[in-house]
């Protein structure tokens, strides 16, 4: 089934390539991003000097957090011409050009990407829920990584869905039944369609194309963002992001939140799911 239309894809992504840097100025997204760093430390097994994608990777903000930190070289892939070209300039300006390489194509059909090419594979903040055919795009990332090789991909979450329509959005009936049997929600007019996921869902995914799931994760599970920290560009400040600029407050709820993520029981409870999966030997 599409899920959007071509046209819906670059209405989107057009104005959001200029704005998707600034987005992520407020503190509660700083910890959202903290936690995903920590997650790529501990979960990604990529040594220095390791070749990874960035699948969906947009203006190349994690492609080049992980060529700095993680000392890797980079592959960033993305079905939006837009948004590379912003990534282009970002690497350009980084003066990360050896390091961090980019490639247009579609995740769920990508012959421009090589047979067991990659180290590693991230995907952060929803790629997942903008694909039409998941089973696909999981597909080709098992194709493309090499034997033992970890992906760390990332989608909306079903719950964190179903909450924000219940005591934000307030949703009728209709919708919520619709958003329980579908997976899909529609978060505003100029926002497409996208689609959400539990955490069994995305095991699924991942082990019917014969992945080894190794977790699931949320990302956040515990600090919820308010309705502010979705106002780009922002003239408010969420309760949440203006307590976590406190440095003692905002290391405290990252370990909380760290913790978490080794509970099985809390990933479910995130505002995006993280899939940990590994190609077997």
């Amino acid at each position: 089934m599409s899920l959007m239309t071509d046209e819906q894809f670059k209405d989107f992504f057009e104005p959001y390539a200029g704005n998707v840097e600034g987005f992520y100025e407020v503190a509660y997204w700083k910890l959202s991003d903290a936690l995903i760093q920590e997650l790529f430390r501990r979960h990604l097994s990529a040594e220095p000097g390791a070749h990874i994608l960035d699948a969906g990777g947009g203006t190349g903000r994690w492609g080049l957090w992980c060529a700095d930190a993680l000392g890797v070289e980079v592959t960033v892939a993305d079905k939006s011409s837009r948004m590379l070209a912003e990534a282009k300039e970002n690497v350009a300006r980084a003066g990360a050009t050896d390091k961090v390489h980019l490639v247009e194509c579609d995740l769920e059909n990508a012959p421009q990407l090589k047979d067991e090419q990659f180290d590693a594979v991230i995907s952060t903040y929803g790629v997942l829920s903008f694909l039409s055919d998941p089973a696909a795009a999981f597909s080709t990332l098992y194709r493309v990584m090499r034997p033992g090789a970890h992906a760390l991909l990332m989608s909306h979450s079903l719950s964190n869905a179903v909450h924000s329509k219940i005591n934000r959005d307030g949703a009728d009936a209709e919708e919520l039944r619709a958003l329980m049997r579908d997976r899909i929600v529609r978060w505003a007019p100029h926002v497409p369609p996208l689609r959400v996921y539990d955490s069994a869902e995305l095991r699924t995914l991942g082990s019917e194309v014969g992945f080894e799931v190794q977790g699931v994760y949320g990302v956040t599970s515990l600090a919820m963002p308010g309705a502010d920290d979705f106002g780009y560009p922002y003239t408010n400040i969420s309760d949440i992001s203006r307590a976590l600029e406190d440095e003692e407050y905002f290391r405290t709820v990252l370990d909380l939140e760290l913790q978490a993520s080794e509970q099985p029981e809390w990933a479910d409870r995130g505002v995006n799911l993280m899939v940990h999966v590994r190609r077997p030997f």
